[in-house]
C-alpha cells in the first residue's frame, strides 16, 4: 500500500501542478488555483482510494487510515460543490469593482441553485416521514443517496458517450483520409465560432468608447470607467472601434457604479470568448499542419522525416520519427482502438450485471480475484482500469456542443471555466467511484461466504454505501437497475440513432456532441478552404491563425481571411468567372463598393454577428446566385452546396468549373480556389446591375425598383 501510495501521490500532485499552471488565463488570482487544486485533489485522489480500497478488501483487510482518508476526500468534495466552488464561480465572474458589489452579485445569481436544493431538502424530508424513517443518520444518508442518484444519472449517459466515441476517435484519426476530413469540420466549426465572437467583441469595445463620451472628466464613477476602457484599449488593435458600426438607439445609460460593472464584466466576457475560440482554432490548423507534414513524408520512404512545426531532430532520432509517423502510427492506433472497444464491451457486461441476483460477469472482477495476493499488482490494474470510465465521462463533457466554456484551453481557460471544471469533478467523482467498485471491480454476490469479499466489504461501503443503500426510492434497487440503462443506450449510439433522428427534426446544439458530422457537414466546405489557405500561407513562414482573423477592419491584413474579402482593387473588366455556368442571369453578385450608409431606404443593416457569418460563408464560396438553375447551373450549385465529409471542389472539379483555356490559373493568394476572387461590377443581360457594399448588397433595376420594395433572396 504505501509502495503504490509513495508512486502515485506525487504524480498526482505534479499533474495539478502542471495543470494550474499551464491551463489558467492571465487574469485568474491565485485564490482561484487554490480552489481549484484542492478540488482537483479531492476529486482525483479516488484514483488513489479506489485501488487502495479495492486491494485491502481482497486481501480481507482494512488500513485504519484508509476511512478517514474516505471522510476527507469525500465530505470535502461535497461541501465545496454546493457551497464555495458555485460561489466563488460567480463572485470571479462579476465585472464589479468592490469586494462587497461581487459578493452581492455571487449571492444573488446562486440563489435559484439554493432555492432548487431547499426544494429538494424538503422533498426528501416528507418522503423519509412518510416511509417513517425520518431520523438524523438518515436525513445525512438521503443527502448523500441524492447527490450519489444524480451523479449517477449523469455519469452513466457520459460514460457510455465516451466508451463509444474514444475508440471511434481513435480509429478515425489513424486513417489520415478520415481525420483530414475530420479537421476539416472542426475547422469550419471553429472559425465561425472565432469571427462570431469577433464581432461580438468588437461591438463591445465601440460601446466601450461610446460610453466613455458620456462622462466627464469630474464624474464621481470616471476612475471605474478609466478602467474598462483601459481593458478595451489593450484590445483595439484587433477591434478597430472607429470602424464598427453601432446602431443609433443602443443602449449608453451606464450611470452608476453597478451598471459599469455590468458593462466591464461584457466586455471581459467578450475578450475571453475570443481569444478561447482563436486558440482552439489554432490549435486546429497546427493539427492540419502535422498531418500534410506526415503525408508529406509518407511520399519519401526511408528518409529521414522533416517537419516544418519544429527544428530537425538527430539522424537517428528523425529516422525513428519517420518510422513511427509514417508506417506504425496507424496501425498502433487502429490496435488500441480496437483494445479500448473490447475494453468498452467488458464494461458494459459488468454494468448490465451489477445486481447481486444475475451471475457476475465482470472480466476485471476475475482478474482482480485472481491477483489478490499481491497487493500492488492489484492496485496498479485498479488504478488502470479505473481511468478508463472516468476519462470516458470527463471526454464526454467537453464535447458538448453549448458547453465550450468548461474545456480547459491552454493559456485562456477562464476563472469560471477552472471552477466549474473543478466542480464537476468533484460531482462526479464519488458516484463514478461507487460505481466502479460496485460493478466493475468487486460487484456484490447473492452468495457471500467466507472469503469471498465484495463491494460491501469496503471501507466506503462501510462509511456511506450502507447509508445509502437503505433509502426509499434512490437506495438498493435504483444503485442496482439504473446502470443496466448503459446497454440500450450504448446500442443507440453505435448505430448513430439519435443523430438519424434528430435529423428529422431541428438539431438541438445544447445536446448535441461536437463532432457529430457524420450524417450532415456544412462547415466542412469551410475548413476545407480555409485550412488549404493556411498550409499556404504557413508555406510562406505566416503565423498560424490568420484565416481566423475577421476582416472588420479598414486595412489589410495579410494574405488570411482578411487578404481574401479585402483584396487591392483591380481595373473592372471582363473576368473568366463571369462566363460560369448561371453567372450570366440577373441577380449575380457584383463589385465592392459603397458602404453600410449607402443602403437602400428600408434595408437594415446586419447586425455584427451576421456580418461576420456573411464575411466568413463569402470567403468559402457558400453563397450561390439565385441564377444558377437547371442544368448549366447545377455542377456550380452541386459544388458549392454539397454536404459530404469530403467537401471542397477537387481539382477535376475546379478544372471543370474554368473556360476553355483557363486551366490551371490560380489567384495570388495561394492554395485557395480562383472562384474566390474578388468580384468586379459586371452589367448583366437585364440591364441590372448588383453592388457589393461590405456585408450588405444593393440591387436597383433599370426600371428605378430600388431593393427596399423587392426583398433581396439572401434576405429569405
Amino acid at each position: 500500500m504505501w509502495f503504490f501510495y509513495a508512486a502515485s501521490v506525487p504524480l498526482l500532485v505534479a499533474a495539478i501542478v502542471y495543470g494550474l499552471s499551464y491551463m489558467p488565463s492571465r487574469r485568474s488570482s491565485w485564490t482561484v488555483k487554490l480552489d481549484v487544486g484542492l478540488a482537483w485533489f479531492s476529486a482525483l485522489s479516488v484514483l488513489i482510494l479506489v485501488p487502495t480500497d479495492v486491494a485491502s478488501t481482497l486481501q480481507g483487510t482494512s488500513p485504519p487510515l484508509l476511512v478517514t482518508w474516505w471522510r476527507v476526500a469525500y465530505w470535502y468534495g461535497f461541501a465545496v460543490q454546493f457551497t464555495l466552488l458555485p460561489f466563488h464561480q460567480e463572485y470571479a465572474d462579476s465585472g464589479h469593482f468592490t469586494i462587497g458589489d461581487r459578493i452581492t452579485t455571487a449571492i444573488r445569481n446562486n440563489l435559484i441553485f439554493y432555492a432548487v436544493l431547499v426544494a429538494l431538502a424538503v422533498a426528501g424530508i416528507l418522503l423519509l416521514l412518510m416511509t417513517k424513517n425520518l431520523a438524523p443518520s438518515n436525513v445525512l444518508g438521503f443527502c448523500v443517496a441524492a447527490s450519489n442518484a444524480f451523479g449517477l444519472i449523469a455519469g452513466i449517459f457520459l460514460m457510455g458517450y465516451g466508451l463509444v466515441a474514444i475508440p471511434r476517435e481513435l480509429w478515425r484519426t489513424a486513417d489520415t483520409k478520415n481525420y483530414r476530413k475530420l479537421l476539416f469540420h472542426r475547422a469550419g466549426v471553429q472559425a465561425e465560432k472565432a469571427m462570431s465572437a469577433h464581432a461580438e467583441m468588437s461591438q463591445v469595445v465601440a460601446l466601450v468608447h461610446k460610453v466613455k463620451g458620456t462622462f466627464r472628466r469630474n464624474d464621481p464613477f470616471v476612475k471605474y470607467m478609466d478602467k474598462i476602457v483601459s481593458t478595451a484599449d489593450s484590445h483595439a488593435a484587433e477591434t478597430q472601434p472607429a470602424a464598427v458600426d453601432l446602431d443609433d438607439d443602443v443602449d449608453v445609460d451606464f450611470f452608476d457604479r453597478q451598471d459599469l460593472g455590468v458593462l466591464n464584466r461584457r466586455l471581459r466576457k467578450g475578450i475571453e470568448n475570443y481569444e478561447r475560440e482563436k486558440a482552439l482554432y489554432d490549435g486546429i490548423v497546427i493539427e492540419y499542419l502535422e498531418l500534410e507534414d506526415i503525408v508529406r513524408n509518407q511520399s519519401n520512404p526511408g528518409a529521414p522525416y522533416s517537419s516544418t512545426l519544429h527544428r530537425a531532430l538527430p539522424t537517428f532520432l528523425a529516422y525513428m520519427e519517420w518510422w513511427w509517423k509514417c508506417v506504425l502510427r496507424g496501425p498502433v492506433l487502429r490496435l488500441v482502438s480496437v483494445l479500448l472497444a473490447a475494453f468498452s464491451l467488458c464494461i458494459v457486461l459488468a454494468e448490465a450485471t451489477i445486481s447481486g441476483a444475475l451471475p457476475n460477469l465482470s472480466v476485471f472482477s476475475r482478474i482482480l480475484h485472481n491477483t489478490a495476493n499481491h497487493q500492488f499488482t492489484t492496485e496498479l490494474l485498479t488504478f488502470l482500469f479505473l481511468c478508463y470510465p472516468c476519462l470516458c465521462a470527463y471526454y464526454a463533457i467537453f464535447k458538448l456542443g453549448r458547453f465550450n466554456f468548461y474545456l480547459l484551453v491552454p493559456g485562456h481557460t477562464a476563472p469560471y471555466s477552472l471552477l466549474a471544471n473543478g466542480l464537476l469533478m468533484c460531482r462526479f467523482a464519488a458516484p463514478l467511484a461507487f460505481n466502479f467498485m460496485a460493478a466493475v471491480a468487486i460487484p456484490p454476490s447473492s452468495r457471500h461466504s467466507e472469503g469471498d469479499y465484495d463491494v460491501q466489504d469496503t471501507a466506503f461501503y462501510a462509511e456511506f454505501g450502507e447509508l445509502m443503500m437503505r433509502q426509499p426510492v434512490i437506495g438498493l434497487d435504483f444503485q442496482s437497475y439504473l446502470p443496466t440503462a448503459i446497454v440500450p443506450y450504448m446500442l443507440l449510439l453505435v448505430f448513430n440513432v439519435f443523430n438519424r433522428f434528430a435529423g428529422v427534426f431541428s438539431r438541438s446544439p445544447m445536446v448535441e456532441f461536437q463532432d457529430d458530422w457524420e450524417t450532415v457537414s456544412p462547415s466542412a466546405g469551410t475548413g476545407t478552404r480555409l485550412l488549404r489557405q493556411e498550409l499556404d500561407n504557413h508555406s510562406k513562414g505566416l503565423p498560424p491563425g490568420l484565416t481566423a482573423m475577421p476582416a472588420s477592419r479598414g486595412e489589410r491584413a495579410g494574405p488570411g481571411l482578411d487578404a481574401e474579402l479585402m483584396p487591392p482593387e483591380q481595373p473592372s473588366g471582363s473576368r473568366w468567372w463571369n462566363n460560369l455556368p448561371g453567372r450570366g442571369g440577373g441577380g449575380g453578385l457584383g463589385s465592392r463598393g459603397g458602404s453600410q450608409g449607402d443602403l437602400q431606404h428600408g434595408e437594415a443593416p446586419l447586425s455584427a454577428a451576421q456580418q461576420a457569418r456573411d464575411r466568413l460563408s463569402r470567403v468559402t464560396g457558400r453563397l450561390s446566385g439565385p441564377g444558377v438553375s437547371g442544368s448549366e447551373g447545377s455542377t456550380s450549385a452541386a459544388l458549392l452546396n454539397r454536404d459530404d465529409a469530403s467537401v471542397g471542389p477537387s481539382e477535376d472539379e475546379e478544372a471543370s468549373l474554368l473556360p476553355n483555356g483557363s486551366q490551371g490559373q490560380r489567384t495570388t493568394n495561394g492554395s485557395l480556389d480562383s472562384i474566390f476572387e474578388r468580384m468586379e461590377s459586371q452589367p448583366s443581360e437585364g440591364g441590372r446591375t448588383s453592388s457589393r457594399q461590405g456585408p450588405s448588397f444593393r440591387i436597383t433595376s433599370d426600371d428605378g425598383e430600388s431593393g427596399a420594395n423587392r426583398k433581396s433572396w439572401w434576405r429569405r
